[in-house]
């Protein structure tokens, strides 16, 4: 895995401090374990979407796609999000009723809001103690399920699953615990998950996989571990200037410029590129990073000086564009959004379904 000269550093900084830290996580683990720290119960069944590593494992997409498929069960799923980037505090601030996304970006954060615009009839809480979001949608709406968002680490909240999602580029990430390194706990933790997913497996070649679960099994020993890769559901154009001819169909013949900033941007491109799409050059800014006037600006410059008459970003970046400053900037470059997809294999569904028939499931 490849860092940043930042990240380098910290982690060479950190490295002393990294038993340390990951002892206090064990230790806080086994304190709310044998109950001298409470665990709060919702009385519905909580599913937990987290990781393990400082993010990259695609928790979002995957959060929209068991949402998805919870509403296809017949369940009326609500998510709890901790709202990373904005100012929904302890909250609970309602991101989306189900109908009308209810806050801006600089409430929510981008990756609620993004979940709140691709997802209908699914309420989205915000704030970091998710006991309280998930009380007030209970309060006033009708849920079924909860869908806790990046909750592995989440552990004074009760839930029915936990499903850890691993990249199967670097499963274990840098391999030492932060400060040291990218995980968030040691590997260790994983015996707590119910289930792993194994993401963007259509990154390495399909002979290594079995290699991946070799090397993860002994942490997860006994623990189903399912397969999932991304797919472009649709590019959406948000801005074309007036008398452009652009069409989806057509993108693999236009010279494209893409940006983005999440947590592995090159997976991104890689995305785009199997897709056939020109990727004539592309700029990557640290994950949930707050795009300035001038940002907008150079990326709108750097697309010129390239001769790229389209531009391509993710739906969580979109989220903080306003598009009436790119139209005033950026006149005569077209702006896509590219929307993706996660196909959650039918045997995770079957094990979805057979965890919430269990009658003990849910149970406040």
């Amino acid at each position: 895995m490849a860092f940043n000269d930042g990240k380098k550093w910290l982690f060479r900084v950190g490295r002393p401090f990294s038993s340390t830290y990951s002892a206090v996580m064990a230790s806080r683990y086994h304190l709310y374990q044998n109950g001298i720290l409470k665990t709060a119960r919702l009385p519905r069944p909580v599913l937990s979407i987290g990781n393990i590593t400082l993010g990259g494992t695609g928790k979002t997409p995957h959060v929209i796609a068991l949402c998805e498929a919870l509403k296809d069960m017949g369940h009326r799923p609500a998510v709890l999000t901790r709202g990373y980037g904005g100012r929904a505090g302890k909250g609970p601030v309602v991101v989306s009723d189900g109908q009308k996304v209810k806050v801006d970006v600089d409430v929510a954060g981008d990756e609620p809001l993004m979940m709140a615009k691709r997802l209908k009839d699914v309420v989205i809480v915000a704030g970091s103690d998710r006991y309280r979001c998930g009380s007030l949608a209970l309060k006033n709406h009708d849920i079924s399920v909860f869908v806790l968002d990046d909750g592995f680490q989440h552990i004074r909240l009760h839930r029915d699953l936990d499903i850890v999602l691993l990249d199967a580029g670097c499963p274990l990430g840098s391999e030492k615990v932060f400060p040291g390194g990218d995980l968030r706990e040691s590997p260790k933790a994983l015996n707590r998950a119910h289930a792993i997913i194994l993401t963007k497996c259509d990154e390495i070649p399909f002979n290594e996989l079995d290699l991946v679960e070799e090397k993860i099994r002994p942490f997860v020993e006994g623990k189903p571990i399912f397969r999932t890769s991304y797919k472009i559901q649709n590019i959406k154009f948000v801005y074309v200037p007036e008398g452009a001819d652009l069409k989806t169909r057509h993108l693999q013949k236009r010279s494209c410029f893409c940006f983005c900033a999440i947590a592995r941007p090159q997976s991104f491109f890689l995305l785009l590129k199997r897709e056939g799409i020109r990727l004539e050059a592309t700029r990557s800014f640290q994950d949930h990073y707050r795009y300035s006037r001038q940002d907008i600006e150079d990326i709108g410059n750097d697309a010129r000086k390239k001769d790229c008459e389209l531009v391509l970003t993710t739906e969580k970046d979109f989220a903080k564009i306003p598009l009436d400053t790119w139209s005033l900037i950026n006149d005569d470059i077209s702006l896509a959004v590219v929307q993706i997809n996660v196909d959650l294999p039918l045997t995770f569904v079957r094990f979805l379904e057979t965890r919430l028939d269990n009658p003990a499931v849910g149970r406040g």
